[in-house]
Order: C-alpha cells, then sequence, then structure tokens
C-alpha cells in the first residue's frame, strides 16, 4: 500500500520503540495494543468470534494484524486505564484485524503475529475502510459509509475511490446514494426486508415523504400485490411514473431560474436525472425531475404568474366551480359552450383556430375567455363562443368554415334539447313508480288481505331481504322508519318481528319490482308492481298525474330561480365572458354603424349568449314537450297514465337506485367532427322524437332493437361518417350504443344513436 503525505493537520505517530525505521513484522503481546478508535467495524458476533477463538486455540493466528505506534493524542488515554487495571501500557494502536485480536484474547494467547507500519491518522483510516470493504459479510450500508469516509478523509472523488477498491465509478455513486435514504428505508435495508436494488429507487427520490410511500409500495403495504412483495421490476415501473416528471412534459420554462428561486434552473438541478447519468441508467431520459414537490410548485409559478398576466391583459378567467361545470371530464378537453383556440379537434377545418382568425382577434381586440383547467393543475384553456367564432370567421373570408360553424351549433342544440328529454322521461318514469309502491304499501298497512301462512310469506321476504345491497336496503328503512345504521340487519329484524309477514312480503314483491328498466318493453314492465297495486285498488293513472305534475312544478321553479338570478346585477369583477366583442344578431347580419355591417363593427357588438334562465326554460320546454308524448301514449297493463302519490307525495319519494343513461353530454366539439357537419345533419328528427322513443322502449321502424340485433344507419343519422353502415346493438337506453357489424367485436367501431337513426333488419 502506498505511503501518502502526512496531511497538514493530521497526527504523527511516535517513534518506534525499537531501533529501525519503517514496516516491521513481528510478534506483539496482545496487552500492549489498544484498539482503534475509527475501526467501521462497530459489532461483532460472539457466536463467530467464538468459532475464530477455538480455531486459533487449535491453530494459531495466520494472518498478521495491522499496527501503529500509538499515536502521541493517545498515550494519556491509554495510560490512564491501564494503571486502571493494574497492567503495562499499550504501545501500539490497531489498524486491521480486530476480530483475530478478540479472539486471540478469548484464545488466551499471549502474542499475536502482527504487521507494524509507522502511518498517518489518514492512512491509518483508509486501510481501515478499505479493509473493512474486502469482507465478505459487508452490507451495502456499511459500503456505502466507508466510501463516504475515504472521500471525506482523503479528499478522493468517486474515480479515486473506485480505483483503490477495484470497482467502478458507477457502483460507487450507486452505494453512496443509499445514505439518503430515510431512516425507515435504511432499517428496512439493514433488516433485509428489501434488497440494495429497491433500496436505490427509494435512495433517488429526494423526498422524505415521497420515500415512504414508495417504500409502502416495494414492502406489498400498498395492498396491489396482496401479501407478496411486489418485484424490482413493478417496484421500478411504479417509482417512475409517480415520483419522477417528464421535464419535457413541462408547462413552464425549465431554463426559468426565476419561477422557484430557492430551485433554480432544471437545468442545473441536481435532481435531475441527466445530472448524474451513473446513478440513473435505467431511466431513458436526461430531462426528468425526481423531485415531484419541486417540480408542481414550478408548475403553481407558472399558473399563477401566467394568471397575473392575463388578469393585468383584461382576460376573463373562469375558474372553480363553474371551470369544473365547463369541463367536466378529464380526459375529453372539451369545453362546453365554447371552442377551443389551440384545439384543431374544435376547428371547422385541420388548423386550430387561432391560426385562422388569431390575427383578426387581435386587430379588433378580441380577448379570449380563459378555462382553468380544473383536472390539471396550471393549464388555462383560452376559449371564444361558436359565436365569436363564426363572426371572426367570416371576417377572414372563411365562409365555408363559418357555416360548419353555424350547423354544428344547431346540431349541439337539438342534442341538448334531446338530452334534456331524456333526462325528464327517466325521473318521471322512476318517480311514478316509487310513488305508486309508497301508496300501494299504505292500503297493505291499512287493509285486510288474505295469504299464505305467516312462516311462508315470512321466509319468503327474510330471502329476499337478504339479497339487498345497503343502499336498496336503506330506501326500505326510511319508508318503514327504521334508521339509517345497519339497514340489511333492521330489515331482516322487521320481517322477523311484525305480526303482518303478507304486508312484509308484499312490499319486499313491489321492491323487487320498483325500478325503472329502460331496457324493457312498458308491457312487460314492473308487473309484480303493477299487480300489488292493482288488487288493493291505488289509482294508478292519479300517482302519475301527481309525479309529473311535480316535475312539471320543479322544472318551472327553477326556471324562475335562474331567471331571477340572472336578472340581478352582475359584479363589476366578473365580467361576461362570452358578451366581449361579437355582434348582436338582426335578419342575419351584425349591424355595423349607420347600418353598414363591417368586420370591425361585427368585432366591437355584443355576442348573444344563453343564460341560466334560458337554458332552465328550454329545460322546462323540453319537459312539456316529452310530457306531450307520454299523453298520447297507450295506457294497456296500467304502464302509462297520469299519477298521485296516495301514500306520500313526490317530495317523500326516494329516487331510484338504477339512473339510465341519459345520452352523451353535449360539448364543444361536436362529437362527429366538423368535417362531416351538413346542413341535414340539423335537420335530423326533432327533440320531441326523444322521449316518444324512452318511451316506447326505442321503437324503431322494423321492430324493436334489442341487444344483439343488427340494424342500420339512417341517411338522415347526425353523424355523417356512420350513415348506411350495417350495425350491432350493444345496449339500449336513452340512446342506443352500437358496433360495426363487418369487424370482430375488439377491433370494431363503437358509437351511440338515438332510435329514430336506427333501421332495424328483418
Amino acid at each position: 500500500m502506498s505511503t501518502m503525505a502526512t496531511a497538514v493537520h493530521d497526527t504523527v505517530t511516535q517513534a518506534l520503540p525499537t531501533p529501525g525505521a519503517g514496516p516491521r513484522l513481528m510478534h506483539t503481546p496482545v496487552h500492549s495494543i489498544a484498539p482503534s478508535l475509527t475501526n467501521p467495524r462497530k459489532t461483532f458476533d460472539q457466536a463467530k468470534l467464538q468459532e475464530l477463538a477455538d480455531s486459533i486455540k487449535a491453530s494459531g493466528v495466520h494472518q498478521p494484524v495491522l499496527l501503529r505506534p500509538l499515536p502521541a493524542h493517545r498515550l494519556e488515554d491509554t495510560h490512564r486505564e491501564a494503571r486502571a487495571n493494574k497492567r503495562p501500557a499499550p504501545e501500539f494502536e490497531l489498524i486491521a484485524g480486530e476480530r483475530r485480536w478478540r479472539a486471540s484474547q478469548l484464545a488466551g494467547l499471549a502474542e499475536i503475529p502482527a504487521m507494524v507500519r509507522p502511518m498517518t491518522d489518514t492512512e491509518a483510516l483508509e486501510a481501515q475502510v478499505i479493509e473493512n470493504l474486502q469482507r465478505e459479510d459487508v452490507t451495502e450500508l456499511e459500503e456505502a459509509e466507508g466510501y463516504e469516509v475515504l472521500m471525506r478523509t482523503g479528499n478522493l472523488n468517486a474515480d479515486q475511490v473506485g480505483a483503490k477498491i477495484g470497482k467502478s465509478r458507477s457502483y460507487v455513486y450507486a452505494r453512496l446514494k443509499v445514505l439518503d435514504l430515510c431512516q425507515q428505508a435504511r432499517e428496512a435495508l439493514r433488516e433485509g426486508k428489501i434488497d440494495f436494488s429497491k433500496s436505490l429507487l427509494i435512495a433517488r427520490i429526494p423526498d422524505e415523504t415521497l420515500q415512504v410511500k414508495a417504500l409502502d409500495f416495494c414492502l406489498g403495504r400498498a395492498g396491489y400485490y396482496g401479501p407478496d412483495a411486489p418485484s424490482y421490476r413493478a417496484c421500478a415501473v411504479h417509482v417512475q411514473n409517480n415520483f419522477m416528471l417528464k421535464l419535457s412534459s413541462a408547462k413552464f420554462k425549465i431554463t426559468d431560474a426565476t419561477l422557484v428561486p430557492k430551485a433554480g434552473s432544471c437545468r442545473e438541478c441536481p435532481k435531475r436525472t441527466g445530472a448524474n447519468p451513473d446513478l440513473f441508467q435505467d431511466v431513458d431520459s436526461a430531462d426528468v425531475c425526481t423531485d415531484p414537490k419541486c417540480y408542481h410548485a414550478k408548475e403553481e409559478a407558472h399558473s399563477v404568474a401566467i394568471k397575473k398576466a392575463a388578469l393585468d391583459s383584461g382576460a376573463h378567467i373562469i375558474e372553480g366551480r363553474e371551470a369544473k361545470a365547463l369541463m367536466p371530464s378529464p380526459y375529453s378537453g372539451e369545453v362546453k359552450g365554447y371552442l377551443r383556440l389551440d384545439d384543431k379537434n374544435d376547428s371547422p377545418t385541420d388548423k386550430p383556430l387561432r391560426k385562422l382568425i388569431g390575427k383578426a382577434m387581435e386587430q379588433q381586440g378580441i380577448k379570449p375567455t380563459l378555462v382553468a383547467n380544473p383536472h390539471k393543475d396550471g393549464e388555462l384553456v383560452a376559449v371564444i363562443t361558436p359565436d365569436q367564432a363564426e363572426v371572426l370567421l367570416k371576417a377572414v373570408n372563411q365562409e365555408e368554415a363559418a357555416a360548419k360553424i353555424e350547423q354544428g351549433a344547431q346540431l349541439v342544440a337539438d342534442l341538448d334539447k334531446r338530452q334534456a328529454a331524456a333526462q325528464a322521461k327517466t325521473a318521471f318514469e322512476e318517480q311514478w313508480r316509487w310513488d305508486l309502491l309508497t301508496a300501494t304499501w299504505d292500503q297493505i298497512r291499512n287493509g285486510t288481505h288474505e295469504a299464505p301462512s305467516d312462516a311462508v310469506m315470512r321466509g319468503i321476504a327474510t330471502t329476499m331481504a337478504k339479497g339487498l345491497n345497503q343502499d336498496r336496503a336503506k330506501k326500505l328503512c326510511k319508508l318503514l322508519d327504521l334508521g339509517k345504521v345497519a339497514p340489511v340487519a333492521g330489515l331482516l329484524q322487521y320481517i322477523a318481528d311484525t305480526e303482518a309477514p303478507a304486508d312484509a312480503l308484499q312490499l319486499m314483491v313491489m321492491f323487487q319490482d320498483v325500478e325503472y328498466r329502460y331496457w324493457i318493453a312498458p308491457s312487460e314492465a314492473n308487473t309484480a308492481l303493477l299487480q300489488v297495486a292493482q288488487d288493493y285498488g291505488v289509482d294508478l293513472d292519479k300517482i302519475k298525474a301527481q309525479a309529473k305534475a311535480n316535475q312539471r312544478a320543479a322544472a318551472k321553479a327553477k326556471a324562475d330561480r335562474e331567471a331571477a338570478k340572472a336578472a340581478a346585477p352582475e359584479s363589476a369583477s366578473t365580467p361576461n365572458p362570452a358578451a366581449q366583442t361579437i355582434p348582436t344578431r338582426e335578419g342575419g347580419k351584425a349591424k355595423g354603424a349607420k347600418g353598414k355591417t363591417t368586420p370591425a363593427a361585427q368585432a366591437r357588438a355584443t355576442a348573444p349568449k344563453t343564460t341560466k334562465a334560458e337554458a332552465a326554460a328550454q329545460i322546462a320546454a323540453a319537459l312539456a314537450e316529452t310530457e306531450g308524448n307520454q299523453d298520447q301514449a297507450p295506457t294497456a297493463h296500467g304502464n302509462e297514465g297520469a299519477p298521485a302519490p296516495a301514500g306520500g307525495g313526490a317530495g317523500d319519494a326516494a329516487p331510484s337506485n338504477s339512473a339510465a343513461p341519459v345520452g352523451p353530454s353535449v360539448a364543444w366539439p361536436f362529437p362527429n367532427g366538423w368535417a362531416e357537419a351538413t346542413a341535414t345533419d340539423s335537420a335530423a328528427a326533432p327533440a320531441g322524437e326523444a322521449g316518444a322513443d324512452a318511451e316506447t322502449g326505442a321503437a324503431v321502424e322494423g321492430g324493436r332493437l334489442k341487444g344483439g340485433d343488427v340494424a342500420t344507419v339512417k341517411a338522415t343519422a347526425a353523424n355523417a361518417k356512420w350513415r348506411g353502415r350495417k350495425v350491432v346493438v350493444m345496449g339500449i337506453g336513452a340512446t342506443i350504443k352500437v358496433r360495426q357489424a363487418d369487424m370482430p367485436p375488439a377491433k370494431a367501431e363503437r358509437c351511440s344513436f338515438f332510435a329514430e337513426d336506427l333501421e332495424a333488419l328483418e
């Protein structure tokens, strides 16, 4: 081993007690050796130490220990201890071989072979660390601690340490990294609960809280893998997906050192994978952030800066609940009632709207509304209304694109109306069935009826009650006033205790059949409920009439509330985003000064906008239209007609558990694609027919459709792409879900249509 120069602040050992210089091999009395204070090895297995002592007793010490003359700074403490124990003072300090020295004392040896070498403190520590690292049972943590000591005391870098121990630079860095483990992860590694490879994945996460979360996953505590711990590959994927973020996807400028001054630029950040490629060889990019907290802090700072700049420029920002109402889906990115300027899916051409009308917007001083995406922190979506887009497209001579915008707006309006009618239809169908059950239950409780034996009825009712889930049982418990705790158990107890098991059984029969199942034909639906009601003389028409009247009154009350709210003066701090610079229409044209129509005049006028009150009124109108269709429907089998609850008004009725689908939510862009929108699309079947279709279970030409049937999409369907296609029915509700008939199910495209858009094949 090469001798290093004495450091400036190093302690020089005293001279050898015997003449001569340099290393000497000699037999040294065990009592003349003092243990080192800097030996990295702190614990010794007593059982294994005794085994070594037995071996030394039998055959002696085969390898000399390494000593140096006792340093001057240790003379005082070692001599004091020797006097206290009444033995000679030590002359040497043990550098390497403490286990052999301890075992020799256990074996009763008086002397031990030793190599005595003059060494500085730094040389002694380096020799101890390297000797310790060459043990077969050294742990990764001990290795890491040893490398850290070498680098700190010897002023070495990773390459130099690797050269001394015969390891690569990346090997040394990987070992050193585990020193960044939090205490819980260190203990897990020390106890063998995780191996080194998994511990390294955790150690690369710079936040202790996130390290604990990653440790839970690697130990199998997260529950993804049951009682078994996940594999290294699964852990690596989890850590990269959950605790690393691609800087290439960042919405902020990664070289901006002012966003979070304490963090500085991402390019110079040591937590970027590219700052230490040896440590992140498994990550395929140099621009990956390993500190999610810092990343999200920069996102937030960027969002605040963007909002401030937008407000300073006079832009209007929609956020919070209003933004969530406009962007309910975390996947589509659509903004209801608006067109996104920078998304070509909202453009009538293959270019985003901003490329088409951006200059015109700037020239005419039109500022887009900004919607704070509720699903992506820091994202502001620039939007304008369809009316704004239409006028601006005309201003830049994009007449064809403007026409498509207008057609799309009409299609969306039609779909809105259909959806409102379908929602009203579903609510009505659910309501009258529940009202019928409650009215019949009142008749059952207050009357007499012949029935089978109590034991039989009680047993049947109990069996039916056991099949209810907690939510459904709660509805009956509310009707029976049994409380909210343990609803199934409470219902079973009621059936066991009631003196009228026949009544309980009839209630269970009705409840099992009370739901509105939109896919079942009216003549086949709710037969058990209707039969029990008929037996007790409950007036079904009265029940339906009352449910309809209650629904109409609720819709009118909502419209009145919205109208009152709209009439209230708006706050100056919340300008109407759609009423910025779009003209009012008169005779289909925007009117400018002195009756002339100019693009500039168009841009300065006020945009028409559907208010909440108007929207509520449209829904009320759709409801009335739906009711008109219902009034004309047949009343065979008591399934059609009109209501009034005998046993509690509509306000007491509980909603049905099964919510029938009411069609796709309507948003921009129109889902069929701008390029396919035509004049015939907007002339598709009127919204009133939607109620009729829902009423008849989606009856279409050629017979009633059901799951598995093959049909053809009519030429009048709004979705031009699907016209004439043969399709297979997958599900029927307010809309009918279909797939291509000429493709395997796994590869077939899927779509939804209203009943009048399909023609059944014989």
